[in-house]
């Protein structure tokens, strides 16, 4: 095969190989697993071993030092696990907000805002409602995370359900070579998974896999599966995210081939690009190929030998000193049963009613056995077997493996519920919290870093295979125009991240922080946003309910024009006060004018004056008039305004005049 385009017109890229090139597809793909498989038995060895501490799983009784002896398993592993799971899931999935879209770049017009909000609503309703395995397979991580140190997700738009899926993989059905650095870089990651015959048939026939033929399965995914001779056992296929050069270019392109174990047939090939993937220099040649990504890795803590496989409480951490702890404990029911139960010998001299064959003597609760011996050859011809007891040092010795235990895995007292220091001041007790869950705040980090990373490979899925329809349905904004949604899912616009933050592990912790918000009230901050995380904080249902609706904004025309008439009306009571003030001076000289006329009695000239005095008044209540008509009535006599001053002399002139 010469042209690398040929691999996007068929539905399985193993019609167009020989049998020769299959041959050898599959013998590399087995060889590279069970080399991957090899390298990380020891780390398989210490999971299945914590596993059963965590599970509390005793395979056989046990023999030593007698037959039947203790054989309790502590729950330590099991509580670490719980607590962190506990804290964990409450608080990594907050409710029905699990994803936010957050714009990228400058946005003046709100335009990648309003894709944000539209993208953000969308994938939330995907996680809480299309996505039906999504919680629960995560709640499941949650819980084997702990235990284990690195759980897988595995990511994928499914033909099938027609929307993405994404669903918790077993760490060890993940085979990746143990010193492989990260998922990105590494050259194989192959999945483990089993299939029913029927399910083989439905693919065989759906065109997903080739035909071939299959008879009873060989080899088990598991190795201590017990399927007996039923018929319906399920066969081991290999799924492998590898790289193969199939146009002979010299470059190895990125595949997805399915493996049956057994037969050793290769029976679907399918590409992890498309074409949009394939980067080519000048010369037309591929220099690179970005591959679909399929897995996300959840970490507990990093391993210390640099592993891509992580260790947690029952891999490495909390393994040896839960050994410990049961044997301890063992030891202390040993001694205990020891000293209850005594046992001795007794001497020939006396018979206590065994006649000749010597028997065990067995006493009942209540009885009293009557011999014909006295108290003094019953002392002497009865000797117990030596036993201490349950030692002290044992007991001493449990607390502290106990103690050291919780330290390790941050569990104490304190943060299960249990009160630990009587009249503590409650500053100090949340103090200790917080120090006591510094540990947590770091994995929730690597866990939202995580998150963070399944929440972009469904995005991109979205972004390829979106369905338009359901899309529309479920925003129901009549606003949103069609094909919106090819502008909606772009990566340059949005970065999607988890709603839940890495810093709060409690809910005391969200609570503290939200009464710091509430006293900033008022004080030029977002009051509406500060209210809402305190409620949210408060864990009450139905917040929303509860919260005032948020005030329209005020369309931008209609304050365009609001602000135009404000300025007219500003026009008009400047020229108002400016008439005003002349008004006043005029009168302040008529009056001068009359009192002269008056000192100097004038005569004719009292009436002319007050002829002149009237005519201008009429002339300026006329302009007064003309200027309250544009929409000012009420506002010329308000108090402490100037016009209001002119008229009260205007009138006080009038009254004056009228009086001389």
């Amino acid at each position: 095969m010469k042209d690398i385009a040929k691999v996007f017109t068929v539905k399985n890229v193993v019609e167009l190989l020989d049998t020769e090139e299959l041959n050898r597809i599959s013998e590399d793909a087995i060889n590279g697993y069970e080399s991957d498989e090899e390298s990380r038995a020891d780390w398989k060895d210490r999971n299945a071993e914590g596993m059963k501490l965590a599970m509390q799983i005793s395979n056989h009784n046990k023999n030593f030092p007698f037959e039947d002896a203790a054989n309790v398993m502590y729950p330590l592993i099991s509580i670490a696990a719980m607590q962190f799971a506990a804290r964990a899931y409450p608080n990594l999935i907050t409710g029905w907000d699990i994803v936010k879209a957050k714009v990228v770049g400058q946005d003046p017009d709100g335009t990648k805002a309003s894709r944000a909000n539209r993208v953000q609503t969308h994938m939330n309703y995907q996680l809480n409602e299309e996505m039906v395995e999504w919680e629960e397979d995560t709640d499941r991580l949650f819980t084997v995370l702990p235990i284990v140190g690195c759980c897988f997700k595995k990511t994928y738009y499914s033909v099938n359900e027609g929307r993405p899926v994404s669903v918790y993989v077993d760490p060890l059905d993940v085979v990746v070579h143990y010193k492989a650095k990260s998922l990105l870089t590494v050259p194989r990651i192959t999945e483990r998974y089993n299939l029913y015959p029927n399910e083989i048939i439905e693919r065989i026939r759906s065109g997903m896999f080739i035909d071939f033929e299959f008879d009873q399965p060989q080899e088990k995914k598991d190795e201590d599966e017990e399927y007996g001779t039923d018929n319906y056992r399920p066969h081991l296929f290999l799924e492998q995210h590898t790289w193969l050069d199939l146009d002979k270019d010299g470059y190895s392109e990125p595949y997805i081939l399915n493996v049956h174990y057994d037969s050793k047939k290769v029976v679907r090939i399918v590409p992890r690009f498309s074409e949009q993937d394939i980067l080519r220099n000048d010369k037309g040649e591929i220099r690179k190929i970005n591959a679909k990504r399929h897995y996300t890795k959840y970490s507990f803590m990093p391993s210390p030998d640099g592993s891509i496989y992580d260790v947690g409480f029952g891999s490495s951490i909390l393994r040896p000193i839960n050994h410990t702890v049961n044997t301890v404990v063992n030891q202390i029911l040993d001694a205990g049963t020891l000293d209850n139960c005594q046992g001795g010998f007794v001497g020939r001299g006396i018979g206590l009613g065994r006649g000749r064959t010597s028997g065990p003597i067995r006493l009942k609760i209540n009885e009293w056995m009557p011999v014909n011996h006295s108290g003094d050859d019953l002392r002497k011809n009865i000797v117990p077997l030596p036993t201490k007891g349950p030692s002290a040092v044992l007991f001493n010795m449990l607390g502290f493996m106990v103690s050291a235990g919780e330290k390790l895995s941050s569990v104490t007292s304190l943060l299960m519920g249990e009160q630990t220091v009587h009249n503590e001041p409650a500053t100090t007790s949340l103090a200790r919290m917080e120090q006591g869950l510094k540990v947590f705040s770091a994995i929730h980090k690597r866990l939202h870093r995580s998150f963070t990373e399944e929440f972009k490979l469904i995005y991109k899925i979205n972004a390829e295979n979106i369905d338009e329809p359901k899309y529309f349905t479920i925003l129901d904004d009549p606003k949103v125009v069609k094909d919106v949604y090819k502008t909606d899912y772009d990566k340059n616009s949005c970065d999607i991240i988890p709603t839940s933050s890495p810093e709060d592990v409690s809910n005391t912790q969200k609570l503290v922080k939200a009464q710091a918000l509430m006293g900033l009230l008022n004080q030029g901050f977002n009051d509406t946003e500060i209210k809402r995380r305190y409620i949210e904080a408060l864990q009450i249902p139905d917040q929303e309910s509860i919260m005032q609706p948020e005030p329209q904004a005020p369309d931008p025309k209609v304050m365009l024009e609001m602000e135009k008439l404000n300025l007219e009306k500003q026009k008009q009571l400047f020229e108002l006060e400016k008439w005003g003030v002349e008004r006043a001076k005029i009168m302040s000289e008529i009056m001068k004018n009359i009192a002269s006329a008056e000192a100097e009695e004038v005569g004719t000239q009292i009436g002319e004056y007050k002829a002149m005095t009237e005519n201008l008044l009429k002339v300026m209540e006329a302009r007064q008039n003309a200027i309250n008509g544009g929409g000012l009535q009420g506002m010329v006599g308000q108090p402490g305004g100037g016009g209001g001053q002119a008229n009260a002399q205007g009138q006080e002139a009038v009254n004056m005049q009228q009086g001389a």
